[in-house]
């Protein structure tokens, strides 16, 4: 098969190069020299770094239910209308940028005929020395849509050198899942020590960090206040950042649902900052 069509940002010894057929997702992040995405599986859900818009994660009945309207998607992943509409959507440039400091992608995604609502989903990468800045943007084009957006990387447990994975959370609450591995409206403090987990968390501070011990280290700060974390699996884990819960355009656990209406697009900043972590030295 001829190569997927990818546009690389660069920093010195940071690469990500972005697969332009896939809603604009990561399929490879290295800092010096280390790679940080994992390729699970083939499939459109299970590897690289990708954006989730306009809805995150699962939906109850893969129903979206607004203002009197009910809408039916159809599932996209085993029986699940999975991650929105953007991850397996080719995306057109709207601005590429590149200078000693950095690069700058801003992509658009095609429209999808499953989503009944017209919206623009806009992509932005941006590398400005070891901070990455990444925007998720729904812009509607006529009426009010309902919105959640997020990121799902999927991350090696290890890097090749130094410790594995280790991932923190300033969580202050657990939403407890259902048989349907939806959020319920059961609330409990968070236990960092109660996983694996398949679940989703309220951070206030919207602040996470991924370590690998002796390697290497990835600050979060996430505009938002949810994060979904699953890590059930030996070689892979998926700490995501989001705009609001799985189902979160028909329940938004408490809080509004998102809204995306013509000149106020639903927007999710989340930066990135990659740091060495350096080996510890023997006692």
């Amino acid at each position: 098969m001829p190569p997927r069509p990818e546009h690389v940002l660069r920093w010195e010894d940071v690469e990500l190069a972005i697969d332009l057929e896939s809603g604009a997702r990561a399929v490879r992040w290295t800092v010096g020299g280390l790679s940080v995405l994992a390729h699970h599986k083939d499939d459109a859900v299970s590897h690289g770094m990708y954006p989730m818009a306009p809805w995150a994660g699962r939906l109850r009945a893969n129903r979206v239910e607004w203002q009197g309207y009910q809408h039916q998607l159809p599932p996209t992943y085993a029986s699940w209308a999975l991650h929105g509409t953007a991850l397996d959507q080719p995306v057109d440039i709207l601005r590429s940028e590149a200078d000693a400091d950095g690069a700058l992608l801003v992509a658009r995604v095609a429209k999808s005929p499953t989503w009944p609502w017209p919206v623009a989903i806009d992509i932005t990468w941006e590398l400005r020395g070891r901070t990455l800045t990444t925007e998720i943007s729904v812009n509607s084009e006529q009426g009010e849509s309902p919105a959640v957006v997020g990121w799902h990387p999927w991350f090696v447990r290890s890097v090749g050198r130094g410790g594995p994975l280790e991932w923190r959370l300033e969580a202050t609450q657990q939403v407890l899942r259902g048989d349907d591995y939806l959020p319920s409206h059961d609330v409990r403090p968070y236990d960092p020590d109660a996983g694996p987990f398949d679940d989703v968390f309220v951070v206030p501070s919207g602040v996470a960090t991924l370590r690998w011990p002796g390697a290497l280290a990835i600050d979060v700060v996430n505009d938002a206040p949810w994060f979904v974390v699953f890590d059930m699996l030996p070689n892979a884990a998926c700490v995501e950042p989001q705009s609001g819960p799985p189902n979160g355009i028909n329940d938004g656990l408490g809080r509004p649902i998102p809204v995306a209406g013509p000149g106020l697009p639903h927007r999710m900043v989340t930066t990135w900052t990659m740091r060495d972590d350096p080996p510890v030295e023997p006692a």
